[in-house]
């Protein structure tokens, strides 16, 4: 898969809120780092922190625009919030050999 198309794959699953389609996204041992530095290891710690995020009222995610490399690519992101507040972060993709998520960091922008 085209890291463009893993990355709007990736957003369509989070709009959509559908845990299973983005397990499917994620190698096991991948990491995820929030904007704040807490870091969730391990598929199952995604997906609980997912599965949170989602029942409280996820963000709805769209990308802005994007620049890929190889084997990552990073994704300027407009996210509407809960409240109708919007958020803009940068996404780094990293994929393995597979072509699964294996580390997403999102950092905040003023962060």
């Amino acid at each position: 898969m085209r890291l463009t198309a893993l990355a709007d794959r990736y957003f369509e699953i989070i709009r959509d809120r559908d845990i299973d389609r983005l397990v499917s996204l994620y190698a096991d041992d991948a990491v995820l780092t929030l904007p704040n530095g807490t870091k969730f290891e391990g598929i199952a710690a995604i997906v609980a922190f997912q599965r949170d995020v989602f029942e409280r009222g996820a963000p709805y995610p769209t990308p802005v625009s994007c620049i890929a490399g190889e084997s990552e690519i990073a994704v300027e992101v407009s996210a509407r919030l809960p409240d109708g507040s919007v958020r803009s972060t940068a996404n780094f993709f990293y994929t393995n050999e597979d072509g699964r998520i294996s580390r997403l960091s999102i950092y905040g922008q003023g962060s």
